[in-house]
């Protein structure tokens, strides 16, 4: 019998194995991705790097798997899916390894940039392995929510994991947990599988290097744009002047290639289409406000001085929301409901949840009032983004569907690397704005700067401490104070622009049609000859 007649998985295998065995696979690629999303501090510390720093290492690797999944979508048509997972397996081992290893920062950011194009054959190899078994419309809807789904779960997941392991071990086990974390996968894989391809071997010739180096370079400068924008002072900078002049002509020739070659890396033609483009600027307000809540887990540990652990209820109770949105908007979609009003639901429930944050960023509160808020934020998050991967993948040709994901996925790294740069404006700009007020009103001639000092000092004094030493500690008291109200003042404007921004996207989704139709319905009633 020929390899090429052997089913993937051996007979006896029970589908619950094969589902397992899935999940297991992919849970490396989810854990590299998401494991700086929680511990922020520790990284920093631990590589002796800044903030804008750790936010461009995930940048880089998101760059990375956006770049590498049409070249992959090839690999993975050609290669057998055992040895191409090891080879998978193998880079990633030694990347984890590297950064468990090493200091230095540009040998970091190297690895972070194959771990990225390592998640996109993890990603691949996985999604090929699902919907091969999935063959009607009906389960395809629910493989994308099972896959789709288990991607958004994964930063609060890793968070609540990462936090445990934090709490007893030094950081670089991380890494050594996230190795181990491959082995289930490997061997249940080199068991329950037949070393065959998924269909008949896809030959790899007109492979566009060329056009992927070009895709790779401008997706990296644009992130590092976005993330150390206003550190830099924007286009002041000659640095970042020269890199958007590299970035822009590797734009431009990569889309003058696109549209001159046989087989092109990108279907460019695809924005000829209405739908899809108006699908792609979902996909970048989605993930523009979805990706708020970093204010709210930085707040949590930064000004309530709640510990990584005992945020457990918080990121338990957010994980609940997005599966729970995903199960609903999974029903919807099968049902046939009207996009439209999935799409005003989920981002009505985005909206909801950060008025709700609005009026809770204080200087005291508890864990328990951030609970349903999360929630909420995760249904919202959950209940939108099958049914706008749905809404992008119908509006083209069947043909030409399956190059979609890999736009679609480059207007998701879009709207992060936006999120990213608008809430870096507001932590550098807005902060400093809010904290030179708050220093031209506590000053000397202040009764009230007075009384807070002397709030301080009489606390101090309780606890032992003599009259020098409690003033000293007053001032830095009310100094730490000071700080932490800029920071409220400048999450809070955030989250107005963010109500604004969620305002008008959910009053144009709900109402958008029915406008449209009635300034159109006099223009074709009206004949003036």
């Amino acid at each position: 019998m020929s390899s090429v007649s052997l089913p993937l998985f051996k007979p006896w295998a029970p589908e619950w194995l094969i589902r397992a065995t899935i999940f297991l696979m992919l849970l490396p690629a989810l854990g590299v991705f998401a494991l700086y999303f929680s511990n922020g501090a520790e990284t920093t510390g631990y590589y002796g790097m800044e903030p804008a720093d750790l936010q461009y290492s995930v940048v880089i690797m998101y760059a990375a798997l956006v770049a590498f999944l049409p070249i992959d979508d090839r690999l993975v048509k050609y290669a057998k899916p055992r040895p191409y997972f090891l080879i998978a397996v193998t880079l990633n081992t030694l990347t984890c390894l590297i950064c468990a290893g090493t200091r230095n920062l540009a040998v970091f950011m190297a690895c972070r940039f194959v771990q990225g194009a390592v998640c996109a054959l993890f990603c691949s190899i996985c999604l090929h392995m699902i919907f091969s078994r999935l063959r009607s419309d009906r389960m395809r809807v629910i493989g994308y929510s099972v896959f789709y789904g288990t991607l958004q779960v994964s930063i609060p997941a890793c968070a609540f994991f990462c936090s445990w392991i934090l709490h007893y071990f030094e950081f670089n086990h991380l890494f050594y947990f996230l190795i181990l974390a491959e082995i289930p996968g490997v061997i249940l894989l080199l068991t329950i599988t037949n070393n065959v391809r998924f269909r008949k071997k896809f030959p790899l010739y007109q492979l566009d290097w060329a056009s992927y180096i070009l895709y790779a370079t401008m997706l990296c400068i644009a992130g590092y744009i976005f993330v150390y924008g206003q550190q830099l002072n924007w286009f002041s900078s000659p640095r970042l002047r020269w890199l958007l002049l590299i970035g822009t002509t590797s734009g431009l020739v990569l889309g003058l290639r696109q549209y001159a070659l046989k087989r092109p890396l990108l279907e460019l033609r695809l924005f000829r289409f209405t739908g899809f483009r108006n699908g792609l600027l979902l996909l970048i307000a989605y993930y523009t406000f979805k990706g708020t809540t970093g204010h709210v887990y930085a707040y949590l540990q930064g000004v309530l001085q709640i510990d990584p652990i005992n945020l457990t209820p918080v990121w338990s109770s957010n994980i609940l929301g997005i599966i729970m949105g995903m199960l609903v908007a999974s029903r919807l979609v099968l049902n046939q409901t009207d996009t439209r009003w999935i799409l005003g639901s989920g981002f009505l429930a985005l909206l909801l949840f950060h008025v709700w944050m609005y009026f809770l960023f204080s200087r005291e509160a508890n864990t328990r009032h951030f609970l349903l808020p999360m929630w909420v934020q995760g249904y919202g998050t959950g209940a939108l983004f099958v049914p706008i991967v749905m809404y992008v993948v119908s509006s083209v040709p069947a043909k030409m569907a399956g190059t979609v994901s890999f736009l679609g996925i480059a207007a998701r790294y879009t709207g992060f690397c936006g999120s990213i740069a608008f809430a870096n404006y507001f932590q550098l700009y807005a902060r400093s704005i809010h904290y030179n007020k708050f220093r031209e009103q506590f000053t000397g001639i202040n009764p009230m700067r007075d009384d807070v000092l002397e709030q301080f000092r009489q606390h101090f004094l309780a606890g032992g401490k003599d009259m020098a030493t409690a003033r000293q500690l007053a001032e830095g008291a009310a100094q730490r104070m000071m700080q932490e109200q800029t920071a409220l003042r400048a999450s809070m404007d955030y989250y107005a622009w963010m109500i604004i921004g969620l305002s008008v996207l959910v009053t144009v989704i709900v109402a958008g049609p029915w406008v449209k139709q009635q300034v159109l319905r006099p223009r074709r009633a009206f004949t003036p000859y």
